[in-house]
């Protein structure tokens, strides 16, 4: 059973479409409603606008390209025309090809297995597997990291060095300026930590290696440059000429002591990863993340914090200011005072300095509270002019009503928006909540002052939420 009849249904159902005809014909606050409408398509939509998830401290977002990577539409313009993509190499084990190979080793290219059995002490083997070629066709990128996996069984072995081959088939005078070796960049990548007596003789290695890395396990750089020649991150050497490339891969053994001395080596992955100077729609930020996706997730936060927060202020404080304005006793008193105590108490200080103290359910209620007792008193002043504007009927008065609570509803929105938002700035917001006011923390913070494709949407965003906001809020309060 309905709990209204048919006729009254049918005359709530006219009301609400003349209210909606009345409103839509008030371009002011239409044109607020559409703002707001985008931001819901864009916060409801986010899955789909976006492949990847925003950071937080439960999921670590991929990195897709160097820190503050213009954005792909950048290349329409000369300056930015060479700028690469990010490239990620992914080569079949299976199209492996054995190249060479030295020592007493034996070879299963089917499985790329490789087992080695030294017969004396310092005995040394090696395999040199060609994973194919590719083709580089942009300017030289800024870095790049060179992935593997592999799994071995042991004793008395140890892999000496692993070597990352690029091979140039394009002459280019920097090899010979800075490289070892004229016609490749030869970086080794991994030199097995070994110790006599080890508690286990089985391995799984899967890491991968920055090309700007040298240290006595990882020397890719002393590996690769000439004595005495300035280092520079090898990718603005290696890739400074377009052309064909080849990868290859080089494992040396040595044996350490000849009494059972053994190793069983199967890759398991390879890869090279060219990182881009330019990527998606507004790049990314100082970790390499995509500040699009921050941006679209962010929009469902800001939403759902200002109009939720704004909701439970408004419904807690209309009532309480309409009663106190419509009988207007001792209690309108008390909400003028504190209304008026709470204008001059600096409301970021209080944040500030309580920001270690505060949960962020805490700082929910805080920032409620805050906004609450302006809204109290604000309708506590309308109440009092509704009860003796004697022009006007009970529903008009009541439809009247609705308007003033709708139109809080609003300008609440805006300060807890614009509160949230500088918080987050500050860096004191929650680190699982994707904000644009994180973005722009992130910007500030670490270096992206000169990226304005970074903070610049935002920011830009921010006041265009703030707009539609105040739109919808301005036609509902003057009318």
């Amino acid at each position: 059973m309905s709990f209204l009849s048919k006729p009254k249904r049918e005359i709530y159902k006219r009301k609400i479409k003349n209210f909606w005809v009345d409103f839509s014909h008030n371009k002011v606050g239409f044109a607020g409603v559409i703002i707001i409408l985008g931001f819901v398509i864009m916060a409801v939509l986010a899955p789909l606008l976006t492949p990847y998830l925003p950071e937080s401290q439960k999921y670590k977002s991929p990195r897709l390209a160097v820190r503050y990577a213009v954005p792909e539409w950048f290349r329409i313009f000369p300056q930015y025309r060479d700028y690469n993509p990010t490239m990620r190499i992914q080569p079949d084990l299976h199209d492996a090809v054995l190249e060479d190979y030295r020592g007493n080793v034996a070879v299963d290219m089917d499985r790329l297995l490789f087992n080695f059995t030294p017969t004396k002490r310092g005995e040394r083997a090696w395999v040199l597997l060609d994973f194919g070629n590719f083709s580089y066709e942009y300017g030289a990128p800024p870095t790049f990291t060179m992935h593997f996996a592999f799994h071995m069984k042991f004793s008395n072995v140890k892999v000496s060095k692993l070597c990352f081959i690029i091979q140039n088939y394009t002459a280019n005078p920097l090899y010979e300026q800075y490289f070892r070796d004229p016609t490749k960049a030869n970086m080794t990548v991994y030199i097995q930590y070994f110790w006599h007596d080890m508690p286990f003789n089985e391995i799984n290695v899967n890491t991968s290696r920055d090309s700007f890395l040298d240290n006595p396990y990882f020397p890719i750089l002393s590996s690769l440059y000439k004595p005495g020649v300035p280092w520079v991150d090898p990718a603005l050497i290696i890739f400074s000429q377009k052309g064909i490339y080849g990868l290859k891969i080089m494992v040396e053994f040595e044996c350490l002591r000849a009494d059972g001395a053994y190793a069983q080596f199967t890759f398991k992955e390879v890869g090279l990863t060219i990182w881009g100077r330019c990527h998606g729609i507004l790049g990314t930020n100082s970790a390499g993340h995509d500040v699009w996706t921050e941006l679209v997730y962010g929009a469902r936060s800001v939403l759902l914090t200002s109009l939720a927060l704004a909701d439970i202020a408004v419904v807690l404080g209309l009532p309480i200011g309409f009663l106190a304005g419509y009988f207007k006793e001792w209690t309108d008193k008390i909400i003028i005072a504190a209304n008026e105590t709470l204008t001059f108490i600096p409301i970021f200080i209080i944040l500030l300095i309580n920001m270690n103290y505060l949960y962020y359910t805490n700082l929910a209620i805080l920032v409620v509270f805050w906004v609450l007792v302006p809204i109290v008193a604000i309708a506590s002043r309308n109440a009092y002019m509704i009860k003796y504007n004697q022009e006007e009927t009970i529903k008009s008065k009541i439809y009247t009503s609705i308007r003033y609570a709708l139109a809080n509803l609003c300008f609440t929105a805006i300060s807890v928006l614009l509160l949230f938002q500088t918080v987050n700035f500050l860096g004191f917001g929650d680190p699982n909540v994707p904000t644009w006011g994180r973005i722009l923390y992130d910007a500030y913070q670490l270096g992206g002052i000169r990226a304005w494709w970074v903070w610049l949407p935002p920011v830009m965003l921010t006041l265009l939420l703030v707009f539609g906001f105040f739109l919808i809020g301005t036609s509902l309060d003057d009318d």
